[in-house]
């Protein structure tokens, strides 16, 4: 089966890049179309090549890089230009430019991804925001959050990574009748494999907190609580020149920017368990990476948290915002004996893999796409 994906940013830094799903099915040919990579030759899986249109994108936030890469995709491929028919599906990957329902007109079955809706993005940043700030974020989202409803409703084929995804799609975008499929995301065994016996730091947190959905003021509150009391931190990821400030002058925190993967696998194996604050999640990929290295994910009850890790190890979640649990769970766990969290972590392992296996994910999609086909 051959599948065009359109993505308008290939970020590998991101855990939405899929490329890890893409090498696991083992039937599909996958062609991305996308208008910039990051790095710009990053390594590609076998059944997998990129087309770059290399066109000026603009600024993310606003929209204005899911619109231009739409006008410059269909500029270049018309919705009659021959070059769809190659394909038997079009995937579209978190796209949010509504120029893009043209190619249900191709003759070409399309399908539409999305993690979860912007709308929950929106609705967080004004509640955690000033008033001021909060008439900012409703700006930034004003088209976003149309242009998002308006391809659910319009596609005939959504999928989303979890049912909590699925029900927060159709209760904002009122689309109850909608046939959402779900496939969840996958982690490689081989590559998030155990963690060292002894490590380096206590805590590890992942990803960008440029966003108040992040929950950074609560992973600030949690670093100075465990910082206080002689706990090592690694940090990890893009951060705001004010929130750098606000690490620098915290003690026992090592702060590393933005690293590719193979440092990032290094640091997770290097820290004895992950703290993430965000205050919705449509899956949270960080956390079936870490319980794969051996690791436990402490996380606020929020979105598809409960979801994703109750089958696991329910005993992690903490109510949302309540800083006081999350870090009393970090402090017991970390109070436990080298040998103990060993076998916990060996635990945790075997029950991700067996949920939320990249191969499992990557048959998952194909049965999809065959269904869809």
């Amino acid at each position: 089966m051959n599948v065009c994906i359109l993505d308008p940013i290939l970020d590998v830094f991101k855990g939405g890049n899929h490329l890890s799903l893409f090498a696991a099915c083992k039937d599909t040919q996958f062609t991305i179309v996308t208008n910039r990579t990051n790095p710009k030759s990053p390594d590609l899986p076998s059944n997998t090549k990129v087309i770059t249109l290399n066109k000026r994108s603009g600024p993310f936030y606003y929209g204005f890089a899911h619109f231009l890469y739409a006008h410059y995709l269909l500029k270049k491929y018309p919705v009659s230009s021959k070059f769809w028919k190659q394909f038997d599906l079009i995937h579209l990957n978190q796209t949010l430019s509504p120029q893009l329902k043209k190619l249900n007109k191709t003759g070409v079955p399309v399908l539409y991804s999305i993690h979860h809706p912007v709308s929950v993005d929106r609705m967080i940043a004004i509640k955690e925001s000033t008033f001021l700030e909060g008439l900012r974020w409703r700006a930034r989202y004003a088209l976003l959050r149309k242009w998002q409803k308006m391809l659910c409703r319009k596609m005939p084929n959504i999928m989303t990574v979890s049912n909590s995804s699925s029900n927060q799609i159709k209760k904002d975008y009122k689309c109850k009748n909608k046939n959402i499929n779900v496939v969840y995301n996958g982690v490689d065994g081989d590559i998030f494999t155990l963690g060292n016996k002894e490590t380096n730091y206590d805590v590890i947190a992942l990803g960008s907190f440029i966003h108040p959905r992040k929950g950074f003021k609560y992973l600030e509150k949690i670093y100075k609580e465990l910082s206080s009391k002689g706990y090592c931190i690694a940090d990890v990821g893009r951060r705001s020149n004010e929130q750098q400030n606000i690490l620098n002058s915290i003690p026992n925190v090592t702060t590393f920017g933005t690293i590719d993967q193979d440092k990032l696998i290094g640091l997770m194996q290097d820290s004895s368990c992950l703290v993430l604050t965000a205050l919705y999640e449509g899956f949270g990929i960080s956390i079936i990476e870490a319980l794969s290295a051996g690791r436990p994910a402490f996380a606020f009850d929020v979105g598809a948290i409960r979801e994703v890790l109750e089958p696991i190890d329910d005993s992690i979640i903490s109510p949302p915002r309540d800083i006081d649990s999350i870090v009393s769970k970090i402090e017991s766990y970390l109070s436990l004996s080298e040998s103990d969290r060993m076998e916990k972590g060996n635990e945790y392992r075997k029950k991700v893999l067996d949920l939320y296996s990249i191969d499992k994910s990557g048959k998952s999609l194909e049965a999809l796409y065959k269904k869809i086909v």
